[in-house]
């Protein structure tokens, strides 16, 4: 820049007074030297600039490089992980389905099972108890009601022998179960309900072979209800339709002593 300035003003100088910048020669030497010398290091730093404007792009292409390649690959991993879900998801699906399937059949089988259970259960719980079923045969009434009888439990024989006589009135136990379920009641000192039920194998069995003993009970229960005139009209029914019974002399024995005690109100009211 000095260099050219300098040259003008010495064209100018020759041509003209005007202009008074003057230099030696051995200055312009060294400004040529400076200037020199600044455009070397000028040049100098363009090309260090250059090389590393190089290196920097080179970087960034390889950054850019790798960059497109990771999305490549973590796209394709994207795209196989999505895959291994889909294929997760139906296995799930198909899991889940089957545990439906298994449920859906295991409580079909529990309900019906249950059903048979309950029915094995409450079969067991009733010949532990001695109870029946509503499908008992008249035997298994009759086992029962007479093992209830002998254990002194006389209301579940009541019940027993009561339920032979309504499902099987035909059977060759009918009467004998009416005649123990009197005598339930009678040890239970039911007498009103004793005499009901010995009526009833009177009127009902009097071909019994345990009629005419249930006549006789009634005559008792009535006799310790005070009603004598009762008992003895039992008394007589069987001096009049049994004269062969085993309890005859009983008989007569009790509607003598009844006879004596009519007239005692504290022995018999009617």
């Amino acid at each position: 820049m000095k260099l050219g300035l300098l040259s003008t003003c010495a064209l100018l100088a020759a041509s003209s007074t005007g202009c008074f910048w003057v230099t030696t020669k051995s200055e312009g030497e060294t400004l040529r030297k400076d200037v020199t010398l600044l455009q070397s290091r000028l040049d100098a730093k363009e090309r260090t600039l250059d090389d590393q404007i190089g290196q920097l792009q080179k970087v960034l292409e390889d950054a850019t490089k790798v960059l497109k390649r990771n999305s490549a690959d973590l796209g394709a991993d994207v795209d196989a992980l999505r895959n291994d879900v889909r294929t997760a998801n139906g296995l799930v699906t198909t899991i889940n389905n089957s545990i439906n399937e298994l449920k859906t059949a295991f409580d079909t089988y529990r309900k019906s099972n249950d059903a048979r259970l309950d029915a094995i259960e409450q079969r067991v719980a009733q010949i532990e108890s001695g109870k029946p079923t509503a499908s008992s045969s008249p035997e298994e009434l009759w086992k029962l009601g007479s093992a209830a009888f002998e254990a002194q439990r006389y209301n579940e024989a009541i019940d027993l022998f009561k339920r032979l006589t309504q499902s099987y009135p035909t059977h060759e136990r009918a009467d004998d179960a009416v005649y123990f379920r009197g005598q339930a009641y009678t040890n239970l000192k039911d007498w009103d309900h004793a005499i009901g039920v010995y009526q009833q194998l009177y009127d009902k069995y009097p071909d019994s072979a345990l009629a005419d003993d249930g006549l006789y009970f009634a005559a008792i229960a009535a006799e310790q209800l005070k009603n004598c005139t009762e008992a003895r009209t039992y008394l007589g029914l069987i001096r009049q339709k049994y004269p062969k019974s085993n309890v005859l002399k009983q008989a007569n024995e009790l509607d003598a002593a009844l006879r004596k005690d009519l007239k005692n109100k504290a022995k018999c009211s009617s």
